[in-house]
């Protein structure tokens, strides 16, 4: 790990403590370049900006989306490939949770109290089905009322069995 990966895997993790952001995100993240490494993560990133809350555990799923993917982009000196963003990420993973019980570290290295998010990326709409056509009316075959004797009897057997089971 070189000294621009440490400092990059530092602004991440501090400024993401400070945003009240949840760490298992950051995980995933990492999990994710680390089995894709020629992923685009600003890419990935904003495509799961884009799914808001769809597939999340909670309501606040699709902030913590849209914060990962800004401090992505506002992370200096940017991660050249998909391996390095792995690394960063992984370390500042690990990192989070010392800035989250550390504040006033994390406000050392990027103080981002202030600093409000832009709009979200348009949320994705999953194409609707088209509206499904009425079947014209079908007349249904006539029921008879009349119970078959192999019907009676196959029924008598069962109750037979049941009744001898259940003694």
């Amino acid at each position: 790990m070189n000294k621009n990966h440490w400092q990059a895997a530092r602004q991440l993790a501090a400024e993401l403590a400070q945003r009240n952001f949840d760490g298992n995100l950051l995980k995933t993240a990492a999990s994710y370049m680390i089995a894709y490494p020629d992923a685009d993560l600003h890419d990935w990133t904003y495509r799961l900006a884009r799914l808001g809350n769809m597939f999340s555990s909670s309501n606040q799923t699709g902030h913590y989306r849209h914060e990962l993917y800004e401090a992505c982009l506002r992370v200096r000196p940017q991660p050249v490939n998909g391996r390095d963003w792995a690394l960063v990420l992984a370390w500042a993973a690990r990192l989070f949770n010392y800035y989250n019980a550390n504040l006033q570290e994390a406000r050392a290295i990027s103080d981002v109290q202030g600093l409000r998010l832009s709009e979200p990326p348009p949320q994705f709409q999953p194409p609707q089905p088209a509206t499904p056509t009425l079947m014209p009316e079908a007349t249904l075959p006539e029921v008879r009322e009349e119970v078959s004797e192999e019907a009676t009897d196959y029924f008598a057997r069962l109750q037979k069995m049941w009744n001898k089971k259940q003694e």
